[in-house]
């Protein structure tokens, strides 16, 4: 009813794989079984029985292994992921031939799949293996395309970026079949903020020469760990105003704040005085009431960063200075009261009501953000409430054990009516070479 008429915008080429696939990955080569067993072991304290997995009557514990079907319980998610990735090589042959299968069994009319392969990759073999997906999908003939996800640490992705434009010029099936750049995966320690040049450029490319113009997609607002609600909100709008196209789960921007209430969250050092300085700039007034308040504050915070970072100057010499990740931020309490509360509800709808204004597009995934997140009430009735351009994807079908239909299911189930028509016509508005000027 829905899938054969919605576009996929959303979802991962091997979290799509299913175990026939996974069986065949198994058989082709030789599983590397120590990833999974390490994080099995460290999540259930046991080893799995790997024994004859792909059995026919072992059907039940391979689904275990699998497919997550847990709430709020990330190591076991983790498990799973783990288990994909222990049967995979990302060989240039591999890619290649997972394209053409998850192509073959596509019953969307268009859909577009994102791929992360890791910064121990060098860029040549970066590059083969990009071509080989695209082949794969050029093979096949359907409307499936690539969103290249990059690396979000350190300044990889522009080098994996310029590197992808040359490869467009040289090959015509990644020229057809690449519409995008992703960023994806953990998102604490890379505020969006550190992407604003990328951005810039990917959008001069783009007006330069639009035949091969690249939509910026990001995942951002699903997980914050190290932040506070309203600070993870505030990098969903960051991102949209920096200029990516569509946003992926944006769970903090919609997530009602009521789900934290009695709780306290910790938010490190820089998060919190950039949070502070957004507020105090912006007029929206969450953690105080008065600017001078703010100043008060922002001068201590100042202070105890000075601190910090004089410490661990002192520990280190200039060349490990130079260039550095911190890690190990302090953190400050943010204690959740209901007037807390009351300030985030109004900070959230206005921070919607700006994004509605650029052409920018919500993805929702309620299967993956039921589970991974475990958010009570599910935001997409806000982001629609609010007037948001939202769409539907399904994530990690494979993982999740779900379809764009069963997606599309859930959200009527969870009382949205004539809304899913829109998000449909929506997700055929909103495909990558629409929104990066490609088609224009």
């Amino acid at each position: 009813m829905y899938q054969e008429r919605a576009f996929e915008l959303h979802t991962h080429l091997y979290g799509c794989l299913s175990q026939d696939d996974l069986r065949w990955l198994a058989h082709r080569r030789e599983p590397r079984w120590h990833i999974f067993r390490n994080t099995f072991r460290e999540t259930y304290g046991m080893d799995p029985n790997l024994d004859d997995i792909f059995a026919e009557d072992r059907r039940q514990d391979l689904r275990q292994y699998s497919v997550y079907e847990s709430v709020g319980n990330f190591p076991e998610f983790q498990c799973c992921f783990d288990f994909v990735i222990s049967v995979s090589h990302v060989d240039p042959e591999e890619v290649y031939e997972v394209a053409r299968r998850v192509s073959r069994r596509q019953k969307e009319p268009w859909a577009e799949y994102r791929m992360l392969l890791g910064p121990q990759w060098a860029l040549p073999d970066f590059l083969e293996r990009v071509r080989s997906i695209c082949e794969g999908f050029e093979q096949e003939g359907r409307d499936s395309y690539l969103a290249m996800s990059l690396w979000r640490g350190g300044h990889l992705a522009e080098d994996q970026y310029v590197a992808l434009k040359k490869l467009m010029a040289e090959s015509n099936a990644v020229r057809h079949r690449l519409v995008a750049i992703d960023f994806c995966a953990r998102e604490e320690g890379f505020p969006p903020s550190e992407k604003a040049s990328l951005f810039e450029r990917v959008d001069r490319d783009n007006r330069a020469d639009p035949g091969s113009a690249l939509a910026i997609l990001y995942h951002v607002g699903e997980s914050f760990q190290d932040k506070s609600l309203e600070s993870a909100a505030r990098w969903v709008y960051e991102s949209a105003q920096l200029g990516a196209h569509r946003l992926g789960h944006c769970i903090a921007l919609g997530q009602h704040p009521e789900e934290f209430r009695g709780t306290v969250r910790k938010e490190i050092l820089p998060e919190r005085i950039a949070q502070l300085e957004f507020e105090r700039q912006s007029g929206f007034y969450v953690s105080f009431s008065r600017e001078s308040e703010y100043d008060e504050e922002l001068s201590r915070l100042e202070a105890k960063r000075r601190s910090f970072l004089q410490e661990v100057a002192a520990v280190a010499d200039a060349n490990e200075t130079e260039g550095m990740v911190i890690t190990n931020w302090p953190s400050l309490d943010i204690e959740y009261t209901e007037d807390r509360i009351r300030r985030i509800r109004i900070f959230q709808d206005e921070l919607m009501n700006r994004i509605k204004q650029r052409n920018v597009v919500l993805e929702v995934c309620p299967t993956s953000n039921a589970r991974i997140a475990a958010v009570q009430t599910h935001p997409v009735h806000r982001f629609v409430q609010s007037g948001l351009r939202v769409v539907v994807g399904a994530d990690d079908p494979g993982i999740f054990d779900t379809t764009l239909e069963k997606e599309f299911q859930i959200l009527a189930e969870d009382g949205l009516g004539s809304e899913l028509e829109q998000m449909i016509e929506q997700s055929r508005r909103s495909v990558s070479t629409n929104m990066s000027g490609r088609n224009a």
